[in-house]
């Protein structure tokens, strides 16, 4: 017998119900106890007087590695149609790390530390934060979360560093996790992220908006890169772009279903379409499924 749907927005305090495929098939009484204890930290965080600024970029952050992740699977998906072997452990690994960045930068019980958050925090730490807090909502998912994103980076980093010459065999060991279950784990995560932001939504909504200032540290981080190994930075126009409407716009945090408006998306996969018009059988992001694992529409 299929589990009863939960309407999660009278939970997590948002103003509509986002199209949840799986947190909303979890325990009522579970989840509203995940909200209750969230709203409640987040109203504190939220009367501190640079949350607004620090929070808004978060979620345009967050909302960032979900495209990412979302653009890496449907990649995966076209390496695995054409035999593209050696790219499917990179591709479900990362995919898998980038909604779980998408996720940490969505919890309050993790300092933001001038943006280091998003950029600095290894690996490891990311992986255990994500399967702790899916693990309060629900074991099963976190133990799938485990399993799935264990064997990804096992089978990344033996394709990165070692390169065993049997290649991706059909042994656990050295294969990647088939591309279906990553993007099953990669939509409950996702879903988290989203089911933070509402709470993050609710703490601010009746707080006064307050004006950004694009030009300040926190805000800057979201579009100017430094190449790690040194070397000039640069501007990057788009998200330059995005800033200045969210700046206008916003003024205060929402969640990232809100936050991913349809230019954002259109022009983050438009982004990676082939300079080749001529070419029929290139990977095209626009023809890929966008709501594989969040829905962006």
């Amino acid at each position: 017998m299929p589990a009863a749907i939960v309407e999660i927005a009278p939970l997590s305090g948002a103003e509509y119900e986002y199209d949840y495929q799986q947190l909303n098939r979890l325990d009522r009484d579970t989840i509203a106890r995940y909200c209750g204890s969230l709203r409640q930290r987040l109203a504190a965080i939220a009367r501190q007087s640079s949350a607004t600024e620090e929070w808004v970029a978060r979620g345009y952050l967050s909302v960032k590695f979900i495209l990412a992740s979302t653009l890496m699977l449907s990649s995966a998906e076209f390496a695995v149609e054409k035999n593209l072997r050696m790219a499917e452990p990179y591709l479900a690994y990362y995919a898998l790390f980038n909604v779980s960045r998408a996720f940490v930068l969505m919890n309050p019980d993790h300092s933001w530390d001038d943006g280091d958050l998003a950029y600095e925090t290894t690996h490891t730490k990311l992986l255990n934060i994500t399967q702790d807090y899916l693990g309060r909502l629900s074991p099963k998912h976190a133990e799938q979360y485990r399993a799935i994103s264990q064997r990804a980076l096992r089978s990344r980093e033996l394709f990165s560093y070692i390169f065993p010459a049997s290649g991706p065999s059909n042994s656990s060991q050295s294969s990647p996790p088939d591309i279906k279950d990553v993007i099953d784990v990669c939509q409950a995560v996702a879903e988290l992220a989203q089911l933070n932001s509402e709470c993050v939504e609710s703490a601010f909504r009746k707080l006064p908006p307050v004006r950004l200032d694009k030009d300040s540290i926190t805000l800057r981080r979201l579009y100017e890169y430094e190449h790690r190994g040194g070397g000039p930075s640069f501007r990057d126009s788009e998200d330059w772009y995005r800033l200045w409407q969210i700046e206008r716009h916003t003024q205060r945090p929402h969640a990232l279903h809100a936050m991913a408006r349809p230019g954002l998306v259109e022009d983050f996969f438009g982004a990676w379409i082939s300079d080749d018009e001529m070419r029929t059988d290139a990977f095209d992001p626009d023809a890929s499924d966008w709501t594989m694992i969040f829905d962006f529409v």
